[in-house]
C-alpha cells in the first residue's frame, strides 16, 4: 500500500518533473529578481495546481531544497542551511538529549530533505536563459545514524576551533584582498563546512564579535553540505515513482 507521502511526492513529481521553467512560470505575476526567485515560482505553481500544497510536507517532517545541477546531476554549489552565530555554536552539544542544548544543525538534519534539481547549462561562467532551466528527478534523503555520527565529528571539530577563537587574515585576491580564516573548508571535510552566508561583506556576526572582545569581526556564517557529498545523495536517493494502482 502506498503511503501518504508517496502519493504527495508522486503528485508533485508528475506536476513539475522534467518541465522547463517556461512551462510553469506565470509571466504576469512571477519575476526573476534574484537567485531564489525560481524556487518561489516553482513553489507557487505547486501550491496553485496540486491537491496537496507544500504545507503538507512540513507535517511529514520534510524540508524542500532546490539544487542547481548540470545534466549529469552534479551540483554547481554546496547546499546551505540558515545562518547561525558562531557564539551560539559554542554552547550547543551534538550529543545532548536536551532539545534546548542540542546542535541546531543536528535538529535540521532530523528532517527528510526533498531535493528538487534545477538543471542548468553553464558556459563561460554564465547560465543559459532561466526559461530553459529544467526540473529534474527528485531525491528524498534523511541522514541515518552513521551519517549523523560522522557529520557530528566534523561539527565538533569546527566547534572547538570556534571556541578557541577563529583566526582571520587578509589574502591577496586579484587586485584587492579578501579575508580567509582557519575554519575547515570544503576540501578538508567530507560532509559539512562553515562559510559566509550574509547579506553583504558588512553583515557581521555581532554576538561572536562581542564574545571575542572585538578581536574577530567575521561575516555571518552557516553550515553547508559539501558539493561532493550532495552529488552522492542526489544519485543514491533518486526518487522512484510509485506506479499508480489500477
Amino acid at each position: 500500500m502506498k503511503s501518504a507521502i508517496d502519493i504527495i511526492i508522486n503528485e508533485i513529481q508528475n506536476l513539475i518533473g522534467n518541465k522547463n521553467i517556461s512551462e510553469i512560470i506565470n509571466f504576469e505575476t512571477d519575476n526573476i529578481y534574484n537567485k531564489s526567485a525560481v524556487s518561489v515560482i516553482v513553489k507557487n505553481h505547486i501550491d496553485k495546481n496540486s491537491f496537496y500544497n507544500l504545507e503538507v510536507l512540513k507535517d511529514y517532517g520534510i524540508s524542500l531544497k532546490f539544487i542547481p545541477v548540470n545534466f549529469k546531476y552534479e551540483c554547481f554549489e554546496a547546499m546551505s542551511f540558515s545562518n547561525i552565530s558562531l557564539y551560539d555554536i559554542i554552547f550547543e552539544d551534538w550529543q545532548s538529549q536536551n532539545i534546548e542544548d542540542s546542535a541546531s544543525l543536528k535538529k535540521k538534519l532530523d528532517f527528510s530533505f526533498l531535493f528538487i534539481p534545477i538543471i542548468k547549462v553553464k558556459t563561460k561562467g554564465s547560465y543559459n536563459d532561466y526559461r530553459d532551466w529544467k526540473i529534474g528527478d527528485f531525491s528524498l534523503w534523511q541522514a541515518n545514524s552513521k551519517e549523523l555520527e560522522l557529520i557530528g565529528l566534523e561539527w565538533i571539530n569546527t566547534k572547538n576551533i570556534i571556541k578557541k577563537g577563529v583566526h582571520l587574515k587578509a589574502v591577496k585576491y586579484g587586485n584587492s584582498f579578501r579575508t580567509s580564516n582557519n575554519l575547515p573548508n570544503q576540501s578538508e571535510t567530507n560532509f559539512i563546512h562553515l562559510r559566509p552566508h550574509a547579506k553583504n561583506s558588512q553583515d557581521y556576526d555581532v554576538p561572536y564579535y562581542k564574545y571575542t572582545n572585538g578581536q574577530v569581526e567575521i561575516t555571518k556564517q552557516s553550515f553547508w553540505l559539501n558539493k561532493k557529498y550532495l552529488n552522492n545523495l542526489l544519485k543514491e536517493y533518486r526518487w522512484k515513482m510509485i506506479l499508480k494502482e489500477e
